[in-house]
C-alpha cells in the first residue's frame, strides 16, 4: 500500500493514506473480513482512569453519601444498593470486566496483520457505526464544531494509522493496519454529541455497573435529548478524511462488492429508538435506482454480488407478538421463540420447510429500514449471493427462498403506521455459517442475509458477545465460507 502526498504549496501538502494498493492478486481465491459496530471515541480511553480514581474515594463516609444521594437511580437500574454486593463488584478487577471499543480496534489491527503477512486476508469492511458520536465529549462549547481535530473521527484515523495519541492507563498498545479498508456510515455516525453511558444499559455493555455509570455521568454530563440529534454535518470529517463516497460499488474478479448507506435514525418508531433498537432512515429511491443501473449495465449474471448495508435487512423480535400468544390459553400449542423455528430443527421434527418460515410468524422488520424495505428485500433475493450488515450487535442468520405465490405481509412502521407490507421473499432462520461450509451447498440454498455481532461492544441481549468480525472466502470465483471469528476466543 502506498499513500499519496499532495503538494499544496512551500510549507503545506495533504497526505491520502493507504490510497494506492498494487497487488498481484488474480481475486479468483481471497478472503476478506466483515467487522461493524465500532464504536469508537476518545472518552473510551478515559474511562478507565476515571472509574479507577472514582473506586480509591469509594469507602466511608463517600461510599453512604454516594449510595443515599443515588439510591432511587440505581433501584430504576436494577441494582439496589445494597453495601457489599457494590463493594464486591468494585473489587473485581476494573481490568478483568472492562470492555474498551478503542482496545477491541486495536487488538483486531493485531490480529488482520497477521492474517495479511500471510496472505490469509485481503481487504477489511466495516459497516457502520464506526464512532460512537461525532464531537468529543469534553471540549469548550466555543470549539464544539464539525471539524476533524475535535471529532472522533480523528480518533479513528489514529488508531487505523498507529499515529500518536495521548496515553492513558487503560489503553492497549496499536499497530498500523497492513491492508486496505473499506467503510460505510451508521447510524451513530450521524450523531453530534456523546450520551448518557445508563441509556439503553450501553454501561452493561462496557463492563460496567450502574453506580459506576452514575460516576462516570459526573464527568461526562449528558443531555436526555442530546443522545437522539443527528445530523449529516457529523460527517464532514469523514467525507474529508476517510471516504468522501456514500455508496459505492467496485469488482475483483468476478465478484461484486456494492456499499449502501442506510441512514441516520428514524423517528417513524420513536418507541425503537428509545428502547435501544433504532430503526434508519432507510434507501433512497435514487440508491434504488442505483441498484437497477448496476444489474442492468454492470454487473453479469452467475457474478457474486455482496451487498455491505448498516442496517439489517431482516430483523424479527425474539419472540412472536403477543395476539399469537394468546391462542396457548385455548389449548392450541404455539411456538413462541425464534430459536424454536431454527429450520434444522424444524427438519428434524419432520416438518415440511414451508412450515420453517418465520416471516408468517415474525414481524421481520423489527428494527430495519423506513423507506424501501420490500425493494431492498427483493434485490437481495433475486440477485444477492451474501448480504452483510450489523446494528443490532447480535449474530442472525437468514435465507431468502421465494415465496411461491404465499407472500407475508409486515407492519409498516409500527406503532404510528399500521398499514401492512408486502414481503416479496419466503425467510427461514437458522446458523447457515455453521452449517454450509461448501460453495456447493452455499450456492444451492442461498441466497443469505446475515447480522455480524459488534467488534467494539456486546449485544443488548447478550453484551458477553463481543469482539466479533466475520470472515468470508471465495474459492475458485465461489462463495464458500462466511464463519464468524472472535478476538478473545
Amino acid at each position: 500500500m502506498f499513500d499519496i502526498v499532495h503538494e499544496i504549496h512551500k510549507n503545506k501538502s495533504r497526505t491520502n493514506y493507504h490510497s494506492l494498493v498494487v497487488s498481484k492478486q488474480k481475486w479468483k481465491n481471497f478472503s476478506f473480513i466483515h467487522a461493524t459496530d465500532l464504536h469508537v471515541a476518545e472518552r473510551n480511553d478515559k474511562i478507565y482512569n476515571i472509574i479507577k480514581k472514582w473506586t480509591r474515594l469509594f469507602s466511608g463516609e463517600y461510599f453512604h453519601a454516594f449510595l443515599k444521594e443515588h439510591e432511587e437511580e440505581l433501584e430504576q437500574e436494577g441494582e439496589i444498593p445494597r453495601e457489599p454486593s457494590l463493594v464486591d463488584h468494585i473489587l473485581k478487577p476494573l481490568k478483568k470486566r472492562f470492555i474498551n471499543p478503542n482496545n477491541q480496534l486495536r487488538r483486531f489491527i493485531k490480529i488482520i496483520n497477521k492474517e495479511t503477512l500471510q496472505n490469509k486476508i485481503d481487504f477489511v469492511v466495516i459497516t457502520g457505526d464506526i464512532i460512537d458520536f461525532s464531537i468529543l465529549s469534553k471540549i469548550p462549547k466555543e470549539i464544539r464544531i464539525f471539524d476533524y481535530e475535535h471529532s472522533n473521527w480523528k480518533v479513528f484515523k489514529e488508531i487505523i494509522l498507529n499515529l500518536p495519541q495521548k496515553k492513558r492507563k487503560g489503553m492497549g498498545r496499536g499497530e498500523e493496519l497492513l491492508c486496505p479498508i473499506f467503510t460505510i456510515t451508521g447510524n451513530h455516525d450521524f450523531r453530534p454529541f456523546h450520551y448518557d453511558m445508563r441509556w439503553a444499559g450501553l454501561y452493561r455493555k462496557l463492563g460496567l455497573n450502574a453506580a459506576e455509570a452514575l460516576a462516570l455521568n459526573d464527568k461526562l454530563i449528558a443531555l436526555p435529548i442530546s443522545a437522539i440529534i443527528k445530523s449529516k454535518r457529523s460527517l464532514r470529517a469523514y467525507w474529508l478524511e476517510i471516504n468522501p463516497t456514500m455508496d459505492f460499488h467496485f469488482k475483483l474478479g468476478n465478484s461484486n462488492f456494492i456499499f449502501l448507506n442506510t441512514g441516520a435514525d428514524s423517528f417513524k418508531n420513536l418507541r425503537d429508538l428509545l428502547m435501544g433498537h433504532p430503526s434508519l432512515t432507510g434507501l433512497k429511491n435514487i440508491q434504488i435506482d442505483y441498484l437497477e443501473n448496476l444489474i442492468n449495465n454492470k454487473i453479469k449474471l452467475e457474478e457474486n454480488i455482496f451487498l455491505f448495508l448498516h442496517a439489517p435487512v431482516i430483523n424479527p423480535k425474539a419472540r412472536i407478538s403477543m395476539m399469537k400468544r394468546i391462542k396457548q390459553k385455548f389449548g392450541k400449542k404455539v411456538l413462541t421463540k425464534i430459536e424454536e423455528f431454527r429450520e434444522s430443527i424444524q427438519k428434524k421434527l419432520g416438518k415440511k420447510t414451508s412450515k420453517s418460515r418465520i416471516d408468517k410468524k415474525f414481524n421481520v422488520r423489527y428494527g430495519t429500514i423506513s423507506s424501501n424495505w420490500e425493494k431492498l428485500v427483493e434485490f437481495c433475493r433475486s440477485y444477492g449471493t451474501l448480504t452483510l450488515t450489523g446494528h443490532t450487535h447480535a449474530l442472525k442468520e437468514f435465507r431468502l427462498g421465494d415465496p411461491e405465490g404465499s407472500k407475508s405481509k409486515v407492519f409498516n412502521n409500527p406503532p404510528f403506521s399500521l398499514k401492512k407490507v408486502e414481503n416479496p421473499a419466503a425467510i427461514y432462520y437458522d446458523s447457515y455459517s455453521e452449517i454450509f461450509t461448501s460453495a456447493k451447498d452455499i450456492k444451492e440454498f442461498g441466497p443469505f442475509v446475515v447480522q455480524t455481532p459488534a467488534l467494539g461492544l456486546g449485544g443488548y441481549k447478550n453484551p458477553k458477545q463481543t469482539g466479533a468480525y466475520r470472515e468470508i472466502k471465495i474459492k475458485n470465483g465461489k462463495l464458500s465460507s462466511f464463519k464468524v471469528k472472535y478476538l478473545h476466543r
